[in-house]
C-alpha cells in the first residue's frame, strides 16, 4: 500500500483501460447500477486475457485453454480471497484514520502483499502448462513487448537530468497522495517534496530490478522451450521464480530492495502524519467505497454458487 510503489495491478489495468475502452465500461456501468470497480472485477478473466495475448499472440488451442485457465482463478478469486481482502481493507480503513507508524505500514504492506502472492500460487499449474506450450516466436514476441514498455519506462522516469528524476517521483507521490487523501495544500506538498528529497531512491537500481525480473522470466520460457522440460520441471522453475521475484537472489539485490520497501513505508507513514482530519475522512470514505463494491462482489458470489449447485444437483 506504499503510495510511491508501483501496483501491479494498477499497472496491468493501466495498460489494459484504453481511453475508448474507460468509456465503454463508464457507459455500461452507468446503465447497469454497476460500480466500475466491479464492473472490471467482473470482467477481469477477458481483461487479462487480452492483455496475455497482446504479449504473447496465442494460437486457437492456447487461447482455448488460457480462457478456460483465468475463468477458473477469478472464480476461485471470487468465491475464496474476496473476504480475506475484505478484512484487510477494513483495517487500512480504521489504520488511516490515525497517522500510521513504519511498522504499522510495513505490516499492512505484507498483508496486501499475501494477496497477491496467493493469486500466484493458485496460477503455478496452469502457467506451466502456457510456457511449455510456448513457440519461440511468442517468446521473442514477449521479450520485444518487454523492450518496448522498458523504452517507455526510461523516457517517463529516468530522464538525464537527476533533479527531473526527483521531481518526477515527487509529483507522482504527490498525485497519489491527493488521490486517496483529496487535495493537499501548498504547505503540505512542500512538506512532502523536503521529505521525498531527504528519502531518495535509486531510479537505476529500480529500472536494473525491473529487467532483472523480466530477464529471469524469458530465461525460463527459453529453457523450458529448448530443453522441453517436463510439467513437474516447469513448475518447479516457476516456484524458484516467484520466491526471488521481489527481493532477488544476491546480497546487492536484496539490500536495495529492503531498503526500497523501508523507504515506501517511510515515505506513507510521513505522508499519514500530514493529513488533517478531512483528508483522513476522505480516504475512510474512499476505502469505504471500496469495501462495499468488494462486499458487493461477495454477495454476488454466493448468488452465482448457488446458482452453480442447483444446477449442477438437477
Amino acid at each position: 500500500m506504499t503510495i510511491f510503489i508501483d501496483n501491479n495491478y494498477m499497472c496491468l489495468f493501466k495498460r489494459l483501460l484504453t481511453p475508448k475502452l474507460i468509456m465503454v465500461y463508464f457507459i455500461f456501468a452507468i446503465i447497469s447500477g454497476c460500480s466500475a470497480v466491479r464492473l472490471v472485477y467482473n470482467q477481469g478473466d477477458t481483461l487479462t486475457y487480452w492483455w496475455l495475448d497482446d504479449h504473447i499472440g496465442f494460437n486457437s488451442e492456447q487461447e482455448a485453454f488460457t480462457r478456460s485457465s483465468l475463468e477458473h482463478l477469478f472464480w476461485w478469486h471470487r468465491t475464496e480471497q474476496l473476504q480475506a481482502i475484505s478484512v484487510t481493507l477494513d483495517k487500512a480503513q480504521q489504520k488511516l484514520q490515525k497517522p500510521i507508524s513504519k511498522q504499522e505500514m510495513v505490516g499492512l504492506t505484507g498483508d496486501l502483499k499475501k494477496h497477491g502472492y496467493s493469486i500466484f500460487d493458485q496460477i503455478i499449474p496452469d502457467a506451466a502448462k502456457l510456457v511449455i506450450s510456448l513457440q519461440p516466436a511468442q517468446i521473442d514476441s514477449i521479450e520485444k513487448r518487454f523492450a518496448k514498455n522498458n523504452e517507455k519506462f526510461r523516457k517517463e522516469f529516468l530522464p538525464d537530468n537527476k533533479d527531473k528524476q526527483v521531481k518526477i517521483r515527487a509529483d507522482r507521490v504527490i498525485d497519489r497522495t491527493e488521490w486517496l487523501f483529496g487535495s493537499l495544500s501548498k504547505e503540505q506538498e512542500k512538506k512532502i517534496r523536503e521529505f521525498l528529497i531527504n528519502h531518495p531512491v535509486d531510479m537505476e537500481m529500480v529500472y536494473k530490478e525491473r529487467l532483472r525480473r523480466q530477464s529471469d522470466l524469458i530465461q525460463i520460457c527459453k529453457e523450458v522451450n529448448q530443453k522441453k522440460l517436463s510439467q513437474k520441471a516447469t513448475e518447479a522453475l516457476l516456484k524458484d521464480y516467484m520466491k526471488f521475484f521481489e527481493a532477488g537472489k544476491t546480497k546487492d539485490q536484496q539490500a536495495f530492495n529492503k531498503k526500497w520497501m523501508e523507504t515506501g513505508a517511510e515515505v506513507t507513514s510521513f505522508i499519514t502524519h500530514v493529513m488533517n482530519d478531512e483528508q483522513r475522512q476522505y480516504a475512510f470514505e474512499r476505502i469505504g467505497g471500496w469495501l462495499t463494491d468488494v462486499r458487493e462482489l461477495i454477495r454476488d458470489s454466493s448468488a452465482l454458487a448457488a446458482k452453480r449447485s442447483a444446477l449442477l444437483n438437477r
